[in-house]
């Protein structure tokens, strides 16, 4: 209510429609002319000022709107859209994108036009009948999550051997070693090194932003340590001369490309990169983030709990592990307990344990 009346659209008739003052004064709004393009420059400019959602989620909405909507929808009197036009416009979409980002593209446009039904600019959303499983190739839920294909420890050493420079190398071994996601790999700092207790602290990561990388807390908002590994500590030591030293300029960060002196800028970057790498290696070609799946699936499969490694990726629960990673779980053999139950439940301190109550009474008699 409060937005239509600060846009200049709130109709007192359909706010109230049982108010005697509304019938006497015939009041009731005309619904103004806007177009889907100023519709969609009102949310963003809303979303940033509310500043409720994460920067990579306005991003997102600026992206979208300018790629897809804005290009088909802009300049259209949003209340003259039809479900036909949406329901082929998504079609087209989908001969283009991956369902997932279809849905992305069109929840960013139903979530303006909702609003606008809302504040009575247009008559409803005529996104609203469209159900978009009935557009979208059908595919099994396990066929759309990312698929954990880890890598073998000759495919790691050909990976390290084929980098050119020790800050790539570096930045790989120590991505194989430390199972961070990408974001949190660029945005470490020395100062979340702790060799006295041999941890490295999680708590930042780097994300695409509307106008740019952004640095911000982890993905799930919650920090994390994890132990330093023989291959995390040697990718520390060969970067300890190059930026350790070099913190001040460099601004703490750990991992620095070779080719700038600074942090790397992104995670496209640094894919193009790893794409040059596994390229020379010979190995087939994975994205960087099963260097994190590769951490995951190894300590599983060493035999480490499921709820420790949850802890180590970041997760607040097992659930993601064992939906995941299942297969690599190391069950042993037989039921194998590995705590002490010694003095669970004993009858410790008595060399004549009591007697049972009934002891001794006659069958019948309870006292």
């Amino acid at each position: 209510m409060l937005n239509a009346i600060e846009r200049g659209t709130f109709d007192y008739a359909k706010a109230f429609p049982g108010s005697k003052h509304a019938r006497l004064a015939g009041v009731h709004a005309v619904r103004p002319k806007l177009t889907v393009g100023e519709l969609m420059d009102e949310h963003l400019a809303a979303v940033r000022r509310a500043d409720a959602l994460s920067p990579s989620s306005i991003g997102s909405y600026a992206r979208w709107t300018k790629a897809r909507i804005k290009p088909k929808f802009g300049d259209r009197i949003a209340d003259e859209i039809t479900p036909p036009e949406l329901r082929a416009w998504i079609l087209d979409l989908a001969s283009e994108l991956a369902p997932k980002s279809v849905r992305s593209c069109v929840s960013v446009l139903s979530v303006v036009l909702s609003q606008a039904a809302t504040d009575g600019i247009i008559a409803s959303n005529p996104l609203a009948p469209i159900k978009l499983r009935t557009l979208l190739p059908r595919k099994r839920k396990a066929a759309q999550e990312e698929k954990i294909d880890p890598f073998s420890d000759l495919e790691i050493a050909a990976i390290l051997d084929a980098c050119p420079t020790v800050e790539e190398r570096a930045f790989f071994q120590f991505a194989f070693g430390a199972g961070m996601r990408t974001g949190e790999l660029i945005a470490f700092k020395w100062q979340h090194v702790s060799w006295a207790t041999n941890t490295l602290h999680v708590q930042d990561n780097v994300v695409s932003g509307e106008y740019g990388t952004v640095e911000k807390t982890t993905k799930t908002d919650t920090e994390r340590d994890i132990p330093i590994l023989p291959a995390a500590k040697a990718a520390l030591d060969a970067m300890r001369p190059a930026s350790e030293l070099l913190s001040a300029k460099t601004g703490g960060y750990v991992f620095l490309n070779p080719r700038t002196g600074q942090r790397w800028s992104n995670e496209r970057v640094i894919r193009d990169r790893w794409t040059i790498i596994l390229r020379k290696a010979g190995i087939r070609y994975r994205n960087p983030y099963q260097t994190r799946h590769t951490f995951a699936s190894r300590l599983l499969m060493t035999g480490e709990a499921e709820l420790l490694v949850a802890k180590l990726l970041g997760h607040t629960t097992v659930e993601m592990v064992r939906r995941h990673y299942g297969r690599y779980i190391k069950q042993p053999d037989g039921i194998v307990l590995r705590g002490d139950y010694s003095e669970f439940g004993a009858d410790l301190g008595h060399s004549n344990p009591p007697k049972p109550a009934l002891a001794g009474q006659k069958k019948g008699r309870v006292a």
